[in-house]
């Protein structure tokens, strides 16, 4: 019975062998460019859309307008605010004309400014300070559709509302 166990296992050795053969190393063939990395396209692939839309393309077009010129930088105090912009926060008036001040507060200011008949906005200049208005004379070139356009703009003190 010894002898069937042996001649068995040598048996069953000898056809692993045969079944299993050990693989002999094989130089590996050397390729003329290096490995694409993984998610990359190769170079002959194209995309056959069959009348399919891109997912991520907007369908939506934007328009194509002239871009716009980026607004200059403004100075700083009183010369970098527009009359757009100005609020009258108020009036200080004295008998001679020349010493009225008006008190305008612009957004993104720290502190009001105070200015005099003849300062200069960014866009104007103080053309009269009265009591309950304050003239501004523009300075930038009437629109060209409309070169009769008012040249000057007078703000109330306390404007009603609507105004």
């Amino acid at each position: 019975m010894r002898r069937v166990l042996v001649f068995s296992a040598v048996l069953a050795f000898g056809a692993s062998l045969a079944v299993f053969p050990q693989a002999q190393s094989q130089p590996t063939p050397a390729s003329p460019e290096d490995p694409l990395p993984v998610l990359t396209v190769p170079k002959d692939f194209r995309y056959n859309a069959r009348g399919r839309r891109d997912p991520f393309v907007n369908p939506v077009p934007k328009p194509k307008g002239i871009a716009a010129a980026p607004a200059p930088l403004r100075p700083p105090g009183l010369k970098g605010v527009a009359v757009r912009e100005a609020l009258i926060a108020g009036v200080v008036t004295s008998k001679v004309p020349s010493m009225n001040v008006v008190i305008i507060s612009a957004p993104g200011a720290k502190a009001p400014y105070f200015a005099h008949v003849g300062d200069q906005l960014y866009d104007a200049v103080v053309k009269s300070i009265k009591l309950d208005t304050v003239t501004f004379a523009l300075t930038t070139p009437p629109p060209a559709d409309d070169p009769k356009a008012p040249r000057e703009i007078v703000r109330k003190v306390r404007p009603k509302s609507g105004e």
